[in-house]
């Protein structure tokens, strides 16, 4: 017996309908097939709401998946969709995967239904098990590599484990495959779940070509170069994605330093931009006592409206978004699981929400990047840790110095980087901040070929 009962998949919706679809399952089941256990009702009383294989009823197609036949079978596609549900709503949204559902709940009542009536059956089927097939396979095409919390009991063996969602759909559609098979292809609930499973696939790859659907580069056609190969599961759309995300890794500085929604201005201050300066050139005339005033004045009022990294973060932090995917990737840096930070940081940095990031997570996330050697990743986080000028802005540039010293082979941002790093004036230096002035004169002297 395997129960899953959670998942580590980033959200970008709340599950509002998934959990609405538990509560209807659940109190349908108490209104119908708990009155006949409980001897209120006859079992002909609610037999006109599976799907009855001796007619062709489409209300049945509908209400024969919310009809479970006990409690056991209610409970396991209750934990199945719970789960599978907040993976797929979570990136589609609410409305589209009310769509979702209940469109294939339709479709596998349609194609269960009408061959069994042409072949004069007299049974009946019902459950949510081939919708939450279709949600399976659409969750394996999106996320195959995030994990699913589940609870097995394998006598003697019981615990709990975290297998990735591309084991769990290989490990079930497996075993109902094989069961069809050896059925002889016979009407069954494994039958059910296969023709739930291949309705899955065109949905769920139909919403990647059309861009419907925001993966962040982790679903499973962008994960594997041999597939992409063939325009039917890998559309133009993708393609030019693809292409510009090329360009951006050609040039991964400049975009990494995009931290107030693309302006690039910034790159020179945190030193990641070239520092040399145009020589002046002599003016024509000389300038008014009086009109040198001015514009020093001008310059003055132009410093003193620039907004505050206090005022940005918490204009950030104001997002709709913003809590939800901070606590993911809090959440999933505290479990660590890489993949589900990156997700959650791409995000929030699509979202141009980044800078409302405390420091001490976007230095953790950065950390762990420079972990796994993906340095190019983690530029972008230690440059928005820079710009807010907090108490690990030091930290930060001497991280992001020696990425561009030893990595990006860039001696002269290094350089500019690291003269950010200074000594408060007419203050005593405690120890910590002398060892950041030690560790910055070290990189200099390294820079500057000492």
């Amino acid at each position: 017996m395997i129960i899953p009962y959670s998942t580590d998949a980033p959200l970008y919706h709340l599950p509002w309908v998934t959990g609405s679809l538990i509560v209807a399952n659940i109190a349908v089941f108490f209104a119908t097939t708990f009155q006949v256990f409980i001897g209120t009702w006859e079992p002909e009383q609610i037999d006109w709401l599976l799907i009855q294989f001796n007619q062709i009823n489409p209300l049945q197609w509908l209400t024969g998946s919310f009809m479970h036949f006990d409690p056991f079978h209610l409970m396991g596609n209750m934990f199945f969709l719970f789960c599978f549900g907040l993976v797929v709503e979570g990136k589609v949204g609410n409305r589209r995967f009310l769509a979702i559902y209940l469109l294939s709940c339709a479709l596998i009542g349609a194609v269960v239904q009408i061959p069994m009536f042409l072949m004069g059956s007299e049974e009946a089927a019902g459950g949510a098990s081939g919708a939450i097939s279709t949600l399976m396979v659409i969750a394996l095409i999106w996320a195959p590599e995030n994990e699913i919390s589940i609870f097995y009991f394998f006598f003697p063996f019981v615990g709990t484990a975290e297998p990735r969602i591309v084991t769990i759909c290989v490990f079930f559609i497996g075993l109902d495959v094989l069961s069809v098979v050896f059925s002889g292809f016979a009407m069954s609930g494994a039958m059910g779940h296969v023709i739930g499973a291949l309705m899955g696939f065109p949905i769920g790859i139909y919403f990647l070509r059309t861009d419907e659907v925001d993966c962040e580069g982790w679903d499973a056609i962008s994960r594997n170069d041999w597939l992409q190969q063939y325009p039917l599961l890998y559309g133009e759309k993708q393609r030019k994605r693809d292409r510009d995300k090329h360009d951006e890794i050609e040039n991964p500085v400049e975009k990494a330093l995009q931290v107030t929604g693309g302006d690039v201005s910034k790159s020179q201050w945190i030193g990641l931009a070239s520092t040399k300066r145009k020589p002046k050139t002599p003016s024509r005339s000389p300038v008014a006592p009086a009109a040198a005033a001015k514009r020093k004045t001008r310059k003055k009022k132009r410093q003193t409206s620039e907004v505050s990294p206090e005022r940005v973060a918490e204009k950030c932090q104001a997002h709709p978004e913003f809590n939800r995917l901070a606590y993911v990737l809090r959440q999933s840096l505290q479990t660590n699981n890489l993949p589900a930070a990156q997700q959650a940081f791409l995000r929030l940095d699509t979202l141009k929400v980044g800078a409302g990031l405390g420091e001490t997570t976007l230095m953790r996330y950065a950390s762990d990047l420079c972990t796994q050697k993906q340095w190019v990743n983690a530029i972008r986080p230690l440059a928005i840790v820079v710009e807010k000028q907090g108490l690990l802005a030091d930290d930060a540039c001497l991280r992001l110095a020696q990425i561009q010293l030893r990595v990006l082979q860039r001696r002269d941002h290094a350089i500019a980087t690291l003269e950010k790093i200074v000594a408060p004036e007419d203050q005593l230096i405690d120890a910590e901040k002398k060892e950041r002035l030690r560790k910055r004169d070290e990189l200099l002297s390294l820079a500057r070929g000492g």
